[in-house]
């Protein structure tokens, strides 16, 4: 089976954290979500993926080649111009010849759905296309669908008003299409949610596969870090430290916690509940990390404070710092001693700082 992965999307909601990668590269439990997304293509029998990429993708074919690493053919499709994240996927059928059922998955899910179990579904209805979906507490921010009792979609609303939605079952990001899907997407830039589900849903070809596991988007830094503590909860309910970290003795780890090789923790610090330390990463004598990621290669020094926060790659965190909730650092920031960062304060990659800053949500350009 052939698979296409969207993964050219700029990601602005995500910056700082994308100023300097692609989303489907920033990490969940230290490896990139496209590694996941890409391993369980594999595992559900997908042996072609063709990658539609634009923004950074130097550093997307520099991690994955030809896809041999993963045991997957990788095909890349660089768009000239946005093309939204339907139009790639008439470009792709088109030039490459699809004529067999396909899958399309966004690059900025993450989930443990069994893709196999959705083309079973698909195929078990004769379905022209199937959308997969979620249950959520909130849908005003997603596309909403409705089903009827054959689980076919009789309606689909994008991002209805809150307290307006017609159900809580949201798009997922993966699909099934049988080839004639194609016909239905204009030619140039084109949305799924847009331009083709209506289409389908008016047609009555578009059924809905239901998702009851674990499922993100990692559109907004709030939701990247909840899709790294699902992970943790569900893959290392009782902790993960690597054999070659180096964890002092005396550190506190209170578990779930996630250290990656390379990593190491010095004495008196206390990692957890909900920590994750990147490759590499350097934890200082009697820090304190909790709820929060820490990407590789940062350092952060003693007696520092990180309580809901993201720090990027390569960071620089002095002593005495204090990085309250919401917090989120670009790669290759550094924070001077003694800096205390208010709740939801943003810092641009390459930026020192000098000094506290206690305006919420404040940017650091």
């Amino acid at each position: 089976m052939k698979a296409i992965v969207l993964a050219g999307g700029f990601a602005t909601r995500l910056r700082p954290l994308t100023l300097t990668k692609p989303k489907p590269l920033l990490p969940i439990l230290n490896r990139p979500l496209l590694d996941w997304t890409l391993e369980a293509l594999k595992r559900s029998g997908v042996e072609e993926v063709y990658l539609a990429v634009r923004y950074l993708s130097d550093m997307i074919r520099r991690r994955y080649g030809d896809g041999s690493a993963l045991g997957v053919s990788i095909t890349y499709e660089e768009e000239v111009r946005p093309l939204g994240d339907a139009g790639p996927i008439r470009v792709i059928a088109e030039k490459h010849g699809f004529d067999d059922t396909f899958l399309v998955v966004y690059g900025d899910v993450f989930t443990d759905m069994d893709v196999a179990r959705l083309v079973e579904f698909h195929r078990s209805k004769g379905a022209e296309a199937t959308m997969s979906l979620v249950e959520v507490e909130d849908p005003s921010r997603y596309g909403v669908a409705v089903l009827d009792e054959d689980g076919r979609v009789v309606g689909f609303v994008e991002k209805p008003r809150r307290g307006e939605a017609p159900s809580r079952l949201v798009n997922a990001g993966v699909y099934v299409f049988e080839p004639g899907v194609v016909k239905h997407i204009p030619r140039g830039p084109s949305k799924i949610a847009r331009e083709l589900l209506p289409r389908l849903v008016e047609q009555g070809v578009l059924y809905g596969y239901v998702h009851r596991g674990m499922w993100s988007d990692i559109g907004v830094p709030k939701d990247y870090m909840r899709a790294n503590m699902e992970a943790l909860r569900r893959y290392y309910p009782r902790g993960y430290i690597d054999e070659d970290a180096e964890v002092s003795g005396d550190a506190e780890i209170v578990h779930p916690v996630f250290v990656a090789r390379g990593a190491s923790v010095g004495p008196g610090a206390k990692l957890g509940p909900f920590a994750i330390v990147g490759e590499g990463a350097r934890v200082g004598p009697s820090v304190r990390i909790s709820n929060s990621i820490v990407f590789g290669g940062a350092t952060i020094e003693c007696c520092s404070v990180v309580s809901g926060g993201i720090v990027g790659e390569r960071c620089y965190i002095g002593r005495w710092v204090r990085l309250e909730p919401g917090t989120v650092l670009g790669d290759e920031v550094v924070i001077n001693d003694e800096v205390f960062l208010a709740r939801n304060v943003v810092v641009l990659p390459f930026k020192e700082v000098e000094s506290s800053v206690y305006e919420e949500g404040r940017v650091i350009l």
